[in-house]
């Protein structure tokens, strides 16, 4: 992928792309896809374990819900496994700019073609980026278990609830308002994909909301 780009635009535009989320790792990005060395670069704190989620309807009825992992620049205030949750700016955007060199920015990032006439553009489908980690799902998957002692399931499972807390409570700081769309979007079918985490969600919201209420 030709790595190009165009400071005088983003500078003009502030980085709206950047304060929506991080961007997507290529497999292509990295010189060692071995466990430790990607070990290793998240524990340099620059890189978040993240899932794009698949819905399925089965042939009960019921919907399911399938994550597929891959590799993201760090958002603000996020862990090293954030599976789901709302996305934030890019802990990599400073007030010059990106704080990589664009020989060592991301391939999401790079894919990017800036627009002085509207909103940027990728070069290619930004899924032809991600679904190159297809054949490393079973690596990342001993990675989240490494790092939070849980299985991608149940990291995910929670990660849904506390979306869902988020969602009910209103929290929606630093977020921006097309990821806040986004994700509203994505409710109904999170909802009949995980009807226990919403139900949990929602008595954690109305405990919390007594013991405010309280004070």
């Amino acid at each position: 992928m030709e790595r190009v780009e165009n400071r005088e635009i983003c500078s003009k535009c502030g980085g709206k792309c950047c304060k929506k989320s991080g961007c997507d790792y290529s497999t292509k990005d990295f010189d060692d896809l071995s466990v430790n060395a990607i070990y290793q670069k998240l524990e340099e704190g620059n890189i978040s374990i993240v899932a794009l989620l698949n819905f399925n309807r089965l042939p009960n009825g019921r919907l399911a819900c399938s994550p597929f992992l891959y590799l993201r620049a760090r958002n603000i205030g996020r862990d090293i496994v954030d599976l789901l949750s709302f996305k934030k700016q890019c802990s990599m955007l400073k007030e010059d700019g990106c704080t990589y060199s664009v020989e060592d920015r991301p391939s999401g990032g790079i894919n990017l073609i800036p627009s002085d006439n509207g909103p940027c553009r990728p070069a290619i489908n930004p899924f032809d980026i991600v679904k190159e980690w297809e054949s490393y799902q079973k690596p990342l998957g001993r990675l989240v278990k490494r790092f939070t002692g849980m299985s991608v399931d149940k990291k995910l499972r929670e990660d849904v609830t506390n979306l869902f807390v988020d969602i009910l409570k209103g929290d929606f700081k630093d977020i921006s308002p097309i990821e806040i769309e986004d994700v509203k979007g994505m409710v109904p079918l999170l909802v009949q994909s995980f009807p226990n985490e919403a139900r949990e969600a929602d008595k954690k919201f109305k405990s919390e909301m007594k013991l405010y209420v309280k004070k």
